[in-house]
This record gives C-alpha cells, structure tokens and sequence, in this order.
C-alpha cells in the first residue's frame, strides 16, 4: 500500500502525520504496531518519534488524533501532536483557523486546541491530577517528593508523580542533570511495573530563574525526546506543587528543541500549553 504523509515538528518533538480524514479502514489495518515501529526509525525508516494519523467526523468534536509512540503501541495524548494535528489540518484545508478554537478527540478525551496567532498554538490540556489514579503509580496517597528504591540505580530517586492525560514523574535537581542520568534513570523508571503498571514518562526538570525551567523528558516509548509538551505541563505542575512556582504564572519551560509556554490557572482550574509547530517535508511510503 502506498501511504502519503507529511512530516510534523513541534519544538522539535517530530511526528509522522497520515490523513486518514474518510477514516479508511485500510489505512487502520495497514498501520500496525509493527509497521509504525518501522517508519518511525530514524535509520532505516522516516525517523520520528511518533505517527500521528488524524480522522474526521460530524459533531461536536470534528477530528481525532490517534497517536501512537515510536514503539507502535498507542498513548494517551500529546501536547506537542496537537499543535502539529491542527496545522496540518489546516494545510488540507480545514476551516481550523477560523474557528475559535477546535476540539479533537484523544486517548485523554476531547481537548480543545486554537490558533493564538499565525505561528503561535494554544493547547487546552487535561488538568494535572496527583491522585494515584490519575498518575498511574501504586500508592496510597499521593507522591509529592517521594523517594523510591529502583532496581538497577545506586541511589533512590526523588520526584512527584503527576498525572496529564497521560503518566508523568519528574524529578527536580538544583544542578542541570546530564545525558547519562537521563538515559539511566529514564530506562528504569520507565520500566519500572511496579511502581508504575503502564508505565511512565520522566521528568527531569532545573528552575533556573523565578519563571523559567529548563527539562529533557525520557517519553514511555521513546527515550529522550527534544520536547514533550505533557511533560511541561507536568514540571511546572509539579513545580507549583513543590513550591517553586505559582499558579496564573506563565512559566518559560526551556527544552533541547526549543521554548514553550506553560499556564496553570488558579486552583487548578486550567492548564495551557502554548508553542509552534512545523512542516518538514512530505513524501510516500510503501507499508
């Protein structure tokens, strides 16, 4: 089969982008874990670290996005793929920018997405939950600055366990954490059943100024990704939770790929994530 695609980055986080509008029963069928897996290697396929294949409907809530990780296997949601959903909707000439804003359904439910300005997308995401449930760790209570013993790391681990539609935990360090904790710590914890069934995304998170933080996030099903835009919504949550910030603030969350913007309304009442998202290049592939 001969898919078109075209090739997304938002702050770097990049992703394989498949119109699947008419929701073509093919393309669901030829697009399997091990296929996705495949494309998305960065030697021998596209190379990306996700495939996001969009698909329209009538109603309220227009589109969804169904993204799936770089290892085939579907996830929740993802701030970054929202960003680069609607402006590839609006490449295939969908009224998206007209509309004051746009609701696509994910894993995480319908979550409400618009554009702020020509380059500028503002995502309304799922609210952080500490609840165990919603953070997706075995607990009684709630982690905030838990300390766990992980098999194969020399020292326990700090951090608070947040949940955004999808598994967050990051751990905060007053020194800028460096690749070979990332990869080390990142692996484990990811992978880590017990504490974490469905596994986790890690946050490895540094306040450097009073509305700036700087995070590389090690993504369940990925590795160390350039951004991830749950995971800022996680670190700064996590951060307010912990102190280090305030809610209303708008906090700069520095990643390799680049900057978002984060806000945190008051009691939790909203979360949004604001940032680019780039077209790279289109091409056809034979799955």
């Amino acid at each position: 089969m001969n898919l078109p695609f075209v090739k997304y980055h938002g702050t770097g986080n990049d992703f394989i982008m498949v119109d699947n509008r008419e929701d073509d029963r093919r393309i669901h069928d030829a697009l399997t874990p091990e296929t996705i897996t495949r494309l998305c290697q960065r030697a021998h396929g596209i190379g990306a670290d996700g495939l996001i294949q969009v698909i329209k409907h009538d109603g309220e809530v227009p589109y969804t996005m169904g993204y799936f990780n770089a290892d085939g296997k579907p996830a929740e949601m993802c701030g970054n793929g929202l960003r680069c959903t609607i402006q590839f909707l609006a490449e295939l000439g969908e009224p998206v920018r007209e509309m004051p804003e746009v609701k696509i359904m994910t894993g995480a439910g319908a979550i409400a997405v618009r554009f702020a300005d020509e380059e500028r997308i503002q995502v309304s995401m799922p609210l952080p939950s500490f609840t165990p449930r919603d953070a997706r760790i075995v607990s009684d209570g709630e982690v905030v600055r838990g300390s766990f013993e992980v098999p194969g790391l020399p020292a326990p681990v700090t951090g608070t366990a947040v949940g955004v539609g999808n598994p967050h935990f990051v751990m905060y360090s007053s020194e800028m954490w460096e690749g070979e904790d990332v990869h080390s710590i990142g692996a484990r914890l990811m992978v880590h059943t017990d504490l974490f069934p469905e596994g986790v995304n890690v946050g490895f998170a540094r306040k450097e100024s009073p509305d700036t933080l700087a995070l590389v996030v090690y993504e369940r099903g990925c590795g160390p990704t350039l951004a991830c835009g749950s995971g800022a919504i996680a670190a700064v949550a996590a951060g307010i939770r912990e102190g280090r910030f305030e809610q209303e603030q708008t906090v700069n969350v520095r990643m390799p790929g680049g900057d978002l913007r984060v806000t945190i309304g008051p009691e939790w009442s909203y979360a949004i994530l604001e940032g680019t998202a780039t077209r790279v290049f289109e091409g056809n592939v034979e799955i």
